[in-house]
């Protein structure tokens, strides 16, 4: 199958491939030990480029850390280089767009498993 970006990220379909729904505090962690970000979307544009190729994390992973991440962006949400307080950000902010998120979130992994929306 050919390569398809999902939400910037480079994904390769594969029903073979593990797309966890979300993303667990080990995950921003890895995020973290991958380079000294400076800011939110010095993180989004790694996961974009290696996320789904890190051996670390799924790309379903991937995908809602990039959506995390990206909203905190937008909301113009201070950033930091702790990946604890990352994370809780980020799941503050997302309980704040729940429900948008999960309708989202949803189609973009039919997308990644190659199914029609």
């Amino acid at each position: 199958m050919r390569e398809v970006r999902i939400e910037g990220v480079k994904i390769q379909p594969s029903p073979h491939k593990k797309y966890n729904f979300d993303y667990e505090q080990g995950d921003m962690k890895v995020v973290f030990r991958r380079g000294q970000w400076r800011s939110w979307n010095d993180a989004i544009k790694w996961l974009q480029e290696n996320g789904e190729r890190d051996n670390e994390l799924t790309p379903g992973e991937t995908i809602a850390l990039v959506e995390d991440l990206r909203s905190l962006a937008e909301s113009k949400a201070p950033f930091t280089t702790d990946p604890m307080e990352a994370f809780k950000l980020a799941h503050k902010n997302r309980v704040q767009n729940n429900k948008r998120f999960a309708q989202e979130h949803q189609q973009v992994m039919m997308m990644a498993r190659g199914q029609k929306v």
